[in-house]
């Protein structure tokens, strides 16, 4: 299957992948027209493995970006790297989670070049600490784990950080870009509405956390909050709801809003 074009120099591949339902596969950006910068090769099987190189076939792969490092992200960078030669390029902090070499070190204000032209790299803590976007031509940005065609962002401390993530959310929001392209589902043509959207959604969240503290009226841990403020979700989802809570219940407490005792999580008096 070829790459699937979104505009000159810039095509996807959808690559299925170890991800959260709903989603199913992890895109991977191809940044270039004849030699590409690929993002977040995530197959982590032999099938999508094949089936990301069969859509390069022709292509020259100039390099390797990883957005972060979870398993849905960096699944398939080393099989890639050893089909083509390719260095890989991450943040520090990604470099340290990884279990193979990441051979360039990328921050914010570093440029990735490509024959399409140039994409400046962001550094956007908040659902990783080495989280990086890319802002290329025409306006579009490769968002990573920032935003969600399909589902929603996972913050999962201490690598989820609300704070940092809604200032990565701001400030994205204030580029003025013309799409997101995230790591999951389609390409997203109103980022400014949807970035607001995602702000005021975890603004929302956190009114619910310290509603559901208040309802207790005792010291609780996360899990004991999730069926209060998700009570639709499945029982076996509770576990990863907890972690978002503390996401939330951590940010309340750098707030001065929460404390935290051996008994729990209160409202501070």
């Amino acid at each position: 299957m070829a790459p699937r074009a979104l505009a000159p120099g810039l095509s996807v591949v959808p690559v299925r992948s170890p991800t959260l339902p709903p989603a199913t596969h992890t895109n991977a950006w191809l940044l270039g027209r004849e030699s590409v910068v690929v993002i977040d090769p995530a197959g982590v099987w032999s099938e999508p493995q094949e089936h990301l190189a069969e859509a390069l076939r022709g292509l020259s792969v100039d390099a390797i970006f990883l957005t972060h490092h979870h398993p849905d992200h960096i699944g398939g960078a080393e099989d890639l790297q050893r089909r083509t030669g390719a260095p890989i390029l991450a943040h520090a902090h990604t470099a340290a989670q990884v279990d193979f070499t990441v051979d360039q070190l990328l921050g914010e204000g570093d440029v990735v070049q490509t024959d399409a032209g140039d994409w400046s790299v962001l550094h956007t803590p908040g659902h990783a600490r080495g989280h990086l976007c890319l802002l290329g031509p025409g306006g579009h940005l490769v968002a990573g784990d920032m935003v969600a065609g399909e589902g929603t962002i996972v913050l999962d401390p201490p690598e989820g950080n609300l704070g940092d993530y809604i200032t990565s959310l701001e400030r994205l929001r204030a580029l003025g870009t013309t799409a997101l392209l995230p790591a999951h589902g389609p390409e997203l043509t109103d980022p400014s509405a949807l970035l607001t959207h995602y702000i005021n959604h975890r603004h929302s969240r956190t009114r619910q956390v310290q509603a559901a503290l208040q309802q207790l009226s005792r010291p609780a841990e996360p899990l004991a909050l999730v069926p209060i403020i998700y009570p639709d979700i499945p029982v076996f989802i509770h576990p990863i709801a907890a972690r978002q809570v503390l996401c939330h219940l951590q940010w309340l407490q750098e707030q001065g809003t929460v404390t935290h005792s051996p008994a729990g999580f209160t409202l501070s008096t």
